[in-house]
């Protein structure tokens, strides 16, 4: 086989590997009762360590095949919809989330398809295969886990929770190795049988075409069959409802009157204090450390404008993620940052050997005083980019961004120049093909 699908199929058995141990804990979802924050961990464990094994294909030098694989570690964030546990846990709810992973995903997808519709249609095919899978996913955990995954609550508590059959999921609270599970769930003992995970199925083989059940079909018909039966009784439909006499309306009852009752000052704060300090979820610590020696996690900080890594070499990468008004100082020589979902933060650094990527922020500021190959800035409603005079030659990729501005150094004895990226297009049809050009107003 051809060695970039070698690499790519090495990607596709990550996907396939995350979902079914991704099965093992929708398994335990059905038939235990919530763990507690502690527990939780090492239940998805299995499932993370797939979507690390994901990410670490793309650090260091970039193959061929980068943006296949690049695909894969972005779309993988969607499994993390099993860790949300509530409004700001820093995951949004399960359906809206796997559908932001995809998106972040799909940026790269799009190149794949761009780059391969016209020699290899078998790219073209896996970029479609993949997006099937996640579009399942959602659509699961839209009808299963609506507002977050569905503990039974009235299950076996977790730590009991294990296999006692050959076709049922064992999660186990050590994340030593991943729980061997089963497309299908089992009954369990502790509760209903768990419903079927998403199927992974085969990146390189179309799925069979799903639909209602023969039952759910009938009930659904007969439901609409009385609904019409209903109306076409004609002015007799309403002869069932409850009349209402006068003594019932609003404006004939006396404690109707539409005077607002007085309430002691005294006796409404105590309950309202009560219920804000409720409301307020608790927020996941801050945390910089350097990961397994090749990547450097800053996450959860806030108001912190002293962030400095000075401890790094060109091999390593950055990923800044969840900072709010924060400065974060990159020294020395790094091989790749990236700037997710952050806002009001300052990112400043020297000299990158691959790219620098900014998504889903708002109102931060990039500032680089040494080379930077390329920039991609993806859904992102501002950002200022300084560039220095080494990296003036950078390639500026944006995507579904708004309000960004560039600053370049300006001549001897001259401010800096600030130069907007078009936000606007227009597109014509001329001599057979489209032609684009960015929108120029006045004044520009």
């Amino acid at each position: 086989m051809d060695p970039l699908l070698m690499k790519v199929v090495k990607a596709s058995e990550l996907v396939s590997k995350a979902f079914q141990a991704q099965a093992g804990v929708v398994q335990a979802i059905a038939q235990c009762k919530k763990p507690t924050p502690n527990e939780l961990p090492a239940l998805v464990a299995p499932v993370a360590e797939h979507m690390q094994a994901a990410t670490a294909l793309i650090e260091g030098r970039r193959s061929a095949v980068f943006n296949h694989q690049k695909a894969v570690a972005e779309s993988l964030h969607a499994l993390s919809w099993m860790v949300y546990t509530g409004p700001n846990c820093g995951v949004s709810l399960p359906a809206q989330h796997v559908e932001e992973s995809w998106q972040s995903a799909e940026f790269f997808a799009n190149k794949v398809m761009m780059e391969f519709r016209n020699s290899d249609s078998r790219h073209v095919d896996w970029v479609k295969a993949l997006k099937q899978v996640f579009q399942h996913l959602k659509a699961y955990v839209k009808q299963h886990h609506p507002a977050g995954p569905a503990w039974n609550a009235n299950g076996i508590p977790f730590k009991d929770c294990k296999s006692d059959s050959p076709g049922a999921a064992a999660p186990s609270p050590a994340p030593a190795s991943a729980p061997k599970t089963q497309p299908a769930a089992a009954p369990s003992r502790g509760g209903p049988a768990a419903p079927p995970p998403p199927p992974p199925g085969s990146l390189f083989q179309p799925k069979a075409p799903s639909g209602p059940t023969p039952s759910a079909a009938s009930t659904s018909s007969s439901s609409m069959s009385a609904v019409f039966s209903e109306l076409n009784k004609g002015n007799t439909v309403t002869s069932g409802l409850k009349k209402v006499t006068d003594d019932m309306k609003s404006k004939n009852r006396a404690d109707r009157s539409g005077a607002v009752p007085s309430s002691t000052p005294s006796a409404t704060k105590p309950s309202t204090s009560a219920a804000g300090k409720a409301a307020v979820p608790t927020s996941a610590p801050p945390r910089t450390e350097l990961v397994l020696g090749r990547k450097w996690c800053v996450e959860n900080h806030t108001g912190n404008r002293s962030l400095i890594l000075d401890q790094t070499d060109a091999k390593q990468s950055v990923y800044i993620f969840n900072c709010s008004n924060c400065t974060v100082q990159v020294q020395g020589k790094v091989n790749a940052i990236t700037l997710d979902s952050c806002s009001r933060t300052g990112l400043v650094f020297r000299d990158l050997v691959s790219s620098c990527e900014v998504v889903n922020c708002s109102s931060v500021e990039v500032q680089s005083t040494g080379v930077m190959p390329t920039i991609a800035i993806d859904k992102t409603d501002g950002i200022v980019l300084y560039l220095s005079e080494a990296s003036l030659g950078v390639a500026i990729t944006t995507a579904k961004s708004s309000a960004m501005n560039v600053v370049v150094p300006g001549s001897r004895d001259s401010d800096p120049l600030e130069l907007p990226v078009p936000e606007q297009f227009v597109s014509t049809f001329q001599d057979g093909k489209l032609v684009t050009e960015a929108v120029m107003h006045s004044g520009a």
